[in-house]
């Protein structure tokens, strides 16, 4: 994604009611060469694209094109890559995606678990301090998910040596009444 485009993307976000900035979802369509047959498409391109070029404001853009206009079940597997990843700050809203297409694969169920227990650098500071939001987020998603599989995880997580995931585990599992024998 070049400056041009990385200027466009941010000038579609918030665009309702059109104001002087922005410009209309099918300007943006048009101004931005992509080569996808429909907008779908276009938004898997560029998850894609921000995952191989390792680019983190990449990765921040692709995901606001993805919110503003949809992501889709295709969007999977891209966004579990992208979960686990450590060259961005986005994960958080990785999970926010995963959980809005009712991402549900063993692959998701992977990332997730996974994701909940990396100590990415950028969060250090909050752990830190006992904070541990994307931890919590990722559980919240498995109970969601709640396959066999992701149920395993859960039971897994909280059998964790990190106090604080391992009690939101616990806690996620009995507000859901999730039954883990």
């Amino acid at each position: 994604m070049d400056s041009r485009q990385k200027k466009l993307v941010l000038s579609v976000i918030n665009n309702k009611p059109i104001h002087e900035g922005k410009v209309s979802d099918e300007d943006f369509l048009a101004e931005f060469p992509s080569g996808c047959d429909n907008v779908s498409e276009f938004v898997t391109k560029l998850l894609i694209e921000s995952c191989v070029s390792m680019d983190a404001q990449c990765v921040e853009l692709s995901l606001y094109v993805g919110f503003h206009f949809g992501f889709s079940g295709a969007d999977e597997l891209i966004l579990d890559k992208l979960l686990v990843c450590d060259f961005h700050y986005r994960h958080d809203e990785i999970v926010r995606a995963l959980v809005l297409i009712g991402a549900s694969t063993d692959e998701t169920v992977d990332a997730l678990s996974k994701c909940a227990l990396t100590e990415f650098d950028y969060l250090s500071d909050d752990r830190d301090d006992g904070i541990y939001t994307l931890s919590w987020n990722c559980i919240y998603a498995l109970a969601k998910i709640a396959t066999p599989y992701a149920i395993n995880k859960l039971k897994w997580l909280s059998e964790c040596d990190i106090q604080e995931i391992k009690d939101k585990a616990v806690e996620v599992i009995k507000k859901y009444k999730i039954n883990i024998m």
